[in-house]
């Protein structure tokens, strides 16, 4: 069985990701890959605001549960998805990276990283 770092690692292979972070739904961060420099501390705290929000928007339109949202800033996008019931995993990009294979790697791997992070 492959680790949640290992799970993580895969993410930091695709061209153009900057950072991938494994975060509770109380904003802590459990595990994270991140290019120097970056707080991985500060992204969870933050991203969990935002995660909550998209989930209560879906919720208000009856649009059933959050499968992905993503976020698109000047210099690249950030997606953001859940994995299992206390977790959600945020992948920063720079601009221009593959989002059809990000966001594939993301449908692919969430449940094993799922699996990977319970055994923490």
């Amino acid at each position: 069985m492959e680790d949640a770092k290992e799970v993580l690692g895969m993410f930091t292979r695709l061209d153009g990701v900057s950072a991938v972070c494994l975060v509770g739904r109380d904003g802590f961060l459990i595990d994270s890959i991140v290019k120097k420099g970056v707080d991985a501390e500060m992204i969870g705290a933050i991203a969990s605001g935002g995660f909550g929000s998209s989930e209560s928007m879906g919720r208000q339109l009856e649009k059933g549960g959050l499968n992905m949202t993503m976020i698109e800033f000047n210099d690249g996008p950030v997606m953001m998805a859940p994995v299992g019931q206390d977790m959600f995993l945020v992948v920063a990009a720079d601009e221009g990276a593959n989002l059809a294979l990000i966001r594939l790697s993301i449908r692919r791997h969430k449940e094993k990283l799922a699996v990977a992070a319970s055994v923490l």
